[in-house]
């Protein structure tokens, strides 16, 4: 039996270890649970403080599991386990007299031999006794802390306390936030940690297709549903956000993190819009990716320690006008041209759109436009004439990918702007634009020409005219007008006289319908003779004045009428004696031109005579000149092109004859095409001068003509020649001689016809002579009969 001073120290031993583990185990534990705490409230509200987001629930609970499992496991380790093993008195003796040597063995010996169940000992009783007096006296002095090392509790307790002082500085400055942090980690609570920024979602601001003047500018907002929003591809939207700013902190900047369906990742800042309005602060985003948007991309905001996350762009392909089919029916005016009339949905032209298209005016057009989807609701313009009208009665078909629109009159160039939408609402960011062309109906155009008759007529003039119409379309109306205008400073001799002069009319107006050829010419005269004999007409005289237009109109119905008139021709009724003066004046400035074409005739022969002269030899001088004396080439080629050069002088010169005898060709055929007209003038105002109608035709004219034929067409081609010849001098001499000697006789002919018309000039004088004779006589016979009529109202008044 133990001495009960030695069962009591090994007892005191015992509670003390067990004390020990007991202590060790609940700061281990103590130190992972808090430490598990700590570091969940680390890893779920650390990244909120920068603006990233809670722990989810999975992974709460995934680190709940784990502390309790390792705080478990060291409980079960470092105290179960421990506490459940039997502590023997022997293994204390050990312990004790391990750290006490002092006792010698004593200790362990007393506990050994006084075991009840020991056998095979053999010992005394008095030794028995004096062993545990011995032990009792050596376990005065056994210190039995000394038997439990501190380290692993300071270590665990470094560990343990300063975590648990935090936990409990935590609940002590922020209970709100400890409770919450309890909330979230042990009762995987999805209450958000309060944040200092506090961000809201407004949404998408997208621009509104401008259609009419008053929508530039304009936006229209968009929603997120469920953290998504769809946007049409192409498009540049503006992201709105808002950060409230009474009871928060508004953030410096705000962060937009995005990454594309393709994975690409990229951020842009938001920018603050403005003051501070009802206690809110604003943020856009109006750059990418949002800017010409190509792909769906999710993104998350970031401001200080708030964020919205979870929001999705996707990008939708807008509608596709895949075809545009034009249609059109021809107003009235253009079906005798076109088709028979039609009635319903036929037309009477259909053609796919393309730019440049251009319908007749006052068509009926239908637009039908077909869609890649089925069409929601579509914005449609038309423009003309600077004016904007917005259509709302589009026809759709059943399965809606066609839609028609009907312009029910062409009447402008015409401008379509369709903004088509899907039935979700996503529609082109750009207006389709179709113009359509008017082919605007023109008015005609003709042009009147009057044939042998100048500026001025005689009272019996025959006027012959020739009219030309042309129109766009077809010409309905053509008809020549001629208006008389009396002169109203004709005097009278005598009473009567004056009363019929008031009596006479003031204007008469004569048309004459035409009907033109295929080509749109027609022809006509006036016979003022024949008019005024029939009785049509006043017989005109001399003062009067005649004005002849041709007029045209076509079959435009639409806005009025499209009349066209030409160039009008005014022509004075003057005596027969008045208008040969005038064609006798004509007749001098032909001779005129016919003398100065004979001194170019002259002209021309001398320089062809030159070229005889030098037999096209070319000059050494000519040869020995150079451009580049410094260019490295030999004599003979030098030679050569010196040579060419002069060839190339004498081939101007040859051709400067050509053009000169060209030019006096055609100035022969003016001066017959002149005494021609004076000719037709002569014949159209029944001037009987038959004698000069001879000379001017038979003896200047004809004449004239056969020259050009008979001597000038030649003298063109042996100038040619002479061109052509110009590198075989002989030749070109030969050519030379021949163009010398026609030109002389062609001088020669030439002569002859300039002194007829010298003996016309002769006459002419002679005419004026007696013209002037007669003026004279009746200027007599008139101051005669007023002072005889002065001297009888002067006998009156006597």
């Amino acid at each position: 039996m133990l001495d009960t001073q030695l069962q009591s120290l090994l007892s005191t031993l015992r509670t003390k270890v067990r004390r020990y583990v007991l202590l060790d185990s609940a700061l281990a534990v103590t130190a992972i649970v808090l430490g598990g705490f700590l570091l969940g409230c680390l890893i779920d509200y650390g990244p909120v403080t920068v603006g990233g987001t809670e722990m989810p629930r999975t992974a709460r609970g995934v680190l709940l599991g784990v502390v309790i499992a390792v705080a478990c496991y060291v409980f079960y380790r470092l105290l179960l386990a421990r506490i459940a093993r039997k502590m023997p008195d022997e293994a204390l003796a050990l312990l004790l007299e391990r750290q006490h040597p002092d006792l010698e063995g004593r200790l362990i010996t007393a506990v050994q031999l006084s075991q009840a169940d020991r056998q095979g000992d053999s010992f005394a009783p008095q030794l028995l006794d004096e062993v545990h007096r011995q032990a009792k006296e050596a376990s005065q002095d056994v210190d039995i802390s000394k038997v439990f090392s501190s380290d692993p509790l300071i270590q665990k307790a470094i560990f343990a306390v300063p975590l648990l002082l935090i936990v409990l500085v935590f609940g002590v400055a922020s209970p709100t936030a400890f409770l919450q942090a309890v909330s979230r980690l042990t009762l995987l609570s999805d209450a958000r940690w309060p944040r200092r920024a506090d961000l809201e979602m407004v949404g998408v601001e997208l621009p509104a297709v401008a259609l009419l003047a008053e929508q530039e500018g304009s936006f229209e907002q968009k929603l997120f549903e469920e953290g998504v929003v769809r946007l049409p591809v192409s498009s540049s939207a503006t992201l709105r956000i808002k950060a409230r700013a009474d009871d928060a902190v508004v953030p410096t900047v705000c962060t937009v993190y995005y990454e594309t369906d393709d994975g690409v990742s990229g951020q842009a800042n938001m920018r603050r819009v403005g003051r501070q309005r009802d206690g809110y602060q604003y943020f856009v985003l109006d750059g990418p990716p949002l800017r010409d948007l190509n792909q769906s991309f999710q993104f998350t905001i970031i401001g200080l320690d708030d964020r919205l996350d979870g929001f999705r762009v996707e990008a939708i392909e807008p509608p596709v006008v895949q075809e545009m089919t034009v249609r059109w029916n021809y107003p009235d005016y253009l079906r005798e041209k076109t088709v028979s009339a039609v009635d319903g949905d036929a037309f009477d032209r259909e053609t796919r759109y393309q730019a440049g298209l251009r319908i007749e005016e006052g068509s009926a057009v239908r637009l039908q436009a077909t869609s890649s989807v089925p069409l929601g609701d579509v914005a449609a313009v038309v423009e003309y004439a600077n004016e904007q009208y917005p259509v709302d009665d589009l026809t759709y078909s059943d399965d809606r990918t066609r839609v028609e629109l009907t312009i029910p009159q062409l009447t402008h160039p015409t401008l379509v702007q369709l903004v088509p939408a899907d039935q979700s609402g996503i529609s082109t960011q750009s207006p389709l634009v179709y113009s359509i062309g008017a082919v605007l109906d023109q008015s005609p155009e003709t042009r009147l020409q009057l044939q042998g008759i100048q500026s001025a007529i005689t009272p019996e003039a025959l006027l012959p005219f020739q009219v030309s119409a042309t129109d766009d379309h077809l010409v309905t109306t053509l008809n020549c007008i001629a208006t008389i205008t009396r002169d109203p400073r004709v005097v009278a001799t005598d009473a009567d006289d004056d009363e019929a002069a008031d009596q006479r009319p003031a204007d008469t107006k004569l048309t004459e319908p035409l009907k033109g050829d295929a080509d749109g010419n027609s022809s006509g005269s006036f016979d003022m003779q024949k008019l005024a004999e029939e009785g049509v007409i006043e017989a005109l005289i001399p003062g009067d004045t005649v004005s002849i237009v041709s007029e045209a109109q076509d079959g435009y119905n639409l806005d009025g009428e499209h009349v066209s008139r030409s160039e009008v021709f005014r022509l004075e009724v003057v005596t027969s004696q008045e208008l040969l003066a005038m064609l006798e004046r004509r007749e001098l400035g032909l001779r005129t031109r016919l003398e100065q074409t004979i001194t170019e005739l002259r002209g021309l022969r001398d320089q062809l005579r030159r070229l005889e002269g030098g037999r096209f030899e070319i000059d050494s001088a000519e040869l020995d000149d150079s451009d580049d004396p410094e260019e490295s080439i030999d004599g003979e080629d030098k030679a050569e092109q010196a040579r060419q050069r002069a060839l190339q002088v004498l081939r101007l010169r040859v051709q400067q004859n050509r053009l000169q005898a060209s030019k006096t060709t055609e100035e022969l055929l003016g001066i017959t095409n002149a005494l021609d007209q004076i000719v037709q003038e002569l014949m159209n105002n029944r001037i009987d001068s038959q004698d000069r109608q001879d000379r001017l035709g038979e003896g200047v004219k004809a004449p004239l003509l056969l020259i050009v034929e008979g001597r000038m067409n030649p003298l063109k081609e042996q100038i040619l020649a002479m061109e052509q010849a110009i590198d075989t001098p002989e030749i070109a001499v030969e050519r030379t001689q021949e163009a010398i000697a026609t030109v002389e006789q062609t001088l020669l002919e030439l002569d002859a016809v300039l002194e007829k018309m010298l003996d016309l000039e002769s006459y002419a004088e002679l005419l004026d002579l007696v013209r002037g004779l007669i003026d004279e006589q009746e200027k007599l016979k008139k101051d005669t009969q007023k002072e005889q009529a002065d001297s009888i109202q002067n006998l009156f008044d006597d």
